[in-house]
């Protein structure tokens, strides 16, 4: 026969914890108790200090609205004139008056306007931000007479004024958006 084992094993009593599992949870309680017992001398000094703390001569000054870090060079600050920032630019081009035949039923191209009735022109900025870009989205008919007037009209180089054909859309360099909204709209995009 063989010998009956004790189905219930579990119920046997474990073993005494290592001396310095008992010593770490000691020395954590004695800590609390400690703690407990000495307040915190600064929380003590707030609860009994005048409601007009801190004095007048302990107040910080007040910040200077102007920074001092413009200062800091005696030399005036170089204005850059960026190509497609240029106010003369834009004062030459609206006086050029637009004629019916400019205008949209009668050009190879439109372009449609978003759903929140917007036009589809968007600045975008590649490279880090170092290399800003105009897109044109929603363009039928031809393409490339609508990259021609934006060329024109914005005086850009060929290679400054792209179409990307698997997207139909037109990108131009330099965030241009206001120029090529004013464009569209003068003729009634």
């Amino acid at each position: 026969m063989m010998p009956i084992r004790p189905s219930l094993a579990f119920l046997q009593p474990l073993p005494l914890p290592r001396p310095a599992t008992v010593r770490f949870f000691v020395r954590r309680i004695s800590q609390r108790t400690k703690a407990n017992a000495r307040e915190d001398p600064n929380l003590v000094a707030s609860r009994s200090v005048a409601h007009s703390y801190p004095p007048p001569s302990l107040k910080s000054q007040p910040r200077p609205k102007e920074s001092r870090s413009s200062h800091r060079t005696s030399q005036p600050t170089r204005v850059k004139n960026y190509p497609d920032k240029n106010p003369m630019k834009l004062k030459f081009q609206e006086l050029k008056p637009i004629t019916d035949y400019q205008k949209s039923p009668n050009l190879p191209y439109y372009v449609t306007r978003t759903p929140s009735n917007e036009l589809p022109v968007y600045n975008l900025s590649k490279a880090g931000g170092n290399k800003p870009l105009t897109r044109v989205r929603k363009i039928d008919g031809d393409l490339e007479a609508l990259r021609t007037s934006l060329q024109i009209h914005l005086q850009l180089k060929k290679d400054d004024c792209v179409i990307n054909q698997l997207t139909k859309q037109v990108i131009v360099k330099g965030h241009v958006k206001n120029e090529i909204e004013a464009f569209l709209k003068a003729r009634n995009f």
